[in-house]
């Protein structure tokens, strides 16, 4: 069973999941947080079939630690995969329609525990985002993001976002983008790699998934690669169910890869080139 999480400290999370409601079929069952729980009547896709759960949450989803355990204890049901509904804030305001995983690589000051990162799902996520590419609206740039912040959780999650301000936050055309792409999601296909290197929207790796045939897990962006060690780098790898390792070489520090690709070689980590994937078909 997978469950999509919405937070009332959030408003494009309350619009997002407006828009859920609005565009699949629901009946109320029971309650989560004081709040409605909904589940799905019917199949959408093949991630959002029928018994999917939707709930809402008093508190910001980067702080909602344990919610995957918290919610079986109480409902005696698996999850398999849980999707946050979340804006995206970001500095230069840019409208973007972003998915990612979670986690720290260092300090944990929005959520989740010092250098822990939580379970990924690569095949649904990386079809989650060439969903929203195909369903893309204009202004809006698609792209992945490194992993980051909270809650720290052992399912596999993703962050489902809309950003940067307010203004798309609370739009609706935006919101049901994600939404349509949500409820169309396939897995993609291709081989697991945690990426490693360049900035924090991940250029190379969003352009790596459009034109090839490759899941991304884990993304450690140069930040993230600034303290990373071979213990985190090997959880990820297995959090992701990795096949290798991807590169951004040209957007790293010379010494770093070096570093990190004789570690892949050492421990007979396959080192991916965009030469290795086959080209995708959109």
């Amino acid at each position: 069973m997978n469950l999509i999480v919405s937070s009332e400290a959030d408003t494009a999370s309350i619009n997002l999941r407006d828009r859920l409601l609005e565009m699949a079929e629901w009946e109320e069952d029971g309650s989560f947080d004081n709040r409605p729980m909904w589940s799905l009547t019917k199949d959408y896709g093949e991630f959002c079939v029928k018994g999917t759960r939707l709930i809402t949450i008093e508190k910001l989803h980067i702080y909602a630690e344990e919610i995957d355990k918290d919610w079986e204890k109480k409902n005696k049901n698996e999850i398999h995969n849980i999707v946050f509904l979340s804006r995206h804030k970001a500095a230069s305001g840019r409208p973007s329609l972003t998915v990612h995983p979670i986690g720290n690589w260092g300090s944990a000051e929005y959520g989740g525990k010092e250098a822990e990162i939580s379970g990924v799902a690569p095949e649904w996520m990386t079809g989650l985002l060439l969903k929203i590419k195909e369903n893309r609206i204009p202004r809006y740039d698609v792209c992945f993001e490194a992993t980051h912040h909270g809650p720290l959780l052992e399912k596999p999650t993703m962050f489902l976002e809309i950003g940067s301000s307010e203004s798309e936050w609370e739009n609706y055309e935006p919101a049901k983008a994600l939404i349509k792409s949500l409820l169309q999601l396939e897995p993609a296909i291709g081989p697991n790699v945690v990426g490693i290197g360049g900035g924090h929207y991940t250029p190379r790796f969003t352009e790596a998934v459009f034109s090839h045939e490759v899941c991304f897990g884990h993304m450690i962006a140069n930040y993230g690669v600034a303290v990373l060690n071979s213990n985190l780098i090997e959880k990820a790898i297995n959090l992701s169910r990795a096949e290798g390792i991807y590169f951004h070489r040209k957007g790293m520090k010379k010494s770093e890869y070096r570093k990190w690709k004789n570690w892949a070689e050492e421990k007979g980590v396959k080192v991916y080139n965009q030469k290795d994937y086959e080209k995708r078909n959109l």
